[in-house]
């Protein structure tokens, strides 16, 4: 080893045992102790930011886990969100923007994948029954919520769905008034394989038809009892193979018209 090398050798360890030193006696301070855990955070949190200014942190790609019917314009409440930065991002902000934009939206969930992307999945209310009232064409979900209200339309239909006809209002706070009764009698004739075509609301009476058949129930007396008789009725009425046009279920003896 020549002279040099030996004082440049010499002079690296000088320095290194001089930081060391100062290090020492650093962290020997008390006002450094109290300082250092701040110390720590303050660099994570300038390197994040620089990060995110540098574009690695910001968010590129909103994407749903599964393919969606009905919910089509799901860009126009994720989009102002790509851009930004990926620990800022509120994701219950995207999620209420999400359910703002589509009445279709039943529920969303949504995760973020590090470091620049997000992941929803979105269940969709399914639709299933149409009316035309008051100038209106609506389209309701099983559970009777409104998921498409149309004041300039041409035809008021639903592929496969189920047809809702009334002379009096039967909307209100943005769902159907008998929505539950109406759930719950469909449920009970589509176990027993009806494909029910339209249902008629006359004051509190549901008149129920697949087409060649009708089955009638009132919605505000006695409704669970009756739906009980309907399927105990129609139980019988399967296994015994009865041929039928019409079913009343709002006497005390239901009337039953046969084929």
């Amino acid at each position: 080893m020549d002279i040099a090398q030996f004082k440049n050798r010499h002079k690296d360890k000088e320095e290194t045992t001089l930081k060391i030193s100062f290090y020492k006696k650093l962290s020997r301070k008390k006002w450094f102790k109290i300082l250092k855990p701040f110390i720590i955070i303050l660099i994570i949190i300038l390197t994040i930011t620089l990060l995110t200014w540098l574009g690695v942190f910001q968010i590129k790609k909103i994407e749903h886990s599964k393919e969606l019917q009905y919910v089509t314009n799901l860009s126009e409440a994720t989009d102002k969100y790509l851009g930004e930065g990926y620990f800022s991002l509120d994701l219950k902000e995207l999620k209420q923007e999400i359910f703002e934009v589509n009445g279709y939206v039943k529920d969303v969930d949504a995760q973020k994948i590090f470091p620049n992307s997000i992941t929803l999945t979105i269940e969709e209310y399914n639709p299933m029954y149409y009316l035309e009232y008051g100038e209106n064409c609506y389209i309701f979900s099983q559970e009777g919520l409104i998921l498409e209200k149309e004041s300039e339309y041409e035809v008021c239909n639903l592929e496969n769905g189920i047809q809702l006809s009334t002379s009096q209002n039967i909307v209100a706070d943005k769902r159907l008034i008998f929505d539950s009764e109406i759930s719950q009698v469909v449920q009970v004739l589509e176990e027993f394989v009806w494909e029910i075509s339209t249902i008629e609301v006359d004051e509190d009476v549901l008149r129920i038809s697949d087409g060649p058949r009708e089955i009638v129930i009132e919605s505000a007396n006695s409704f669970d009892e009756q739906l009980a008789k309907l399927y105990l009725i129609l139980e019988k009425v399967n296994i015994e193979s009865i041929e039928y046009k019409y079913l009343d279920m709002r006497f005390e003896r239901p009337v039953m018209e046969l084929l």
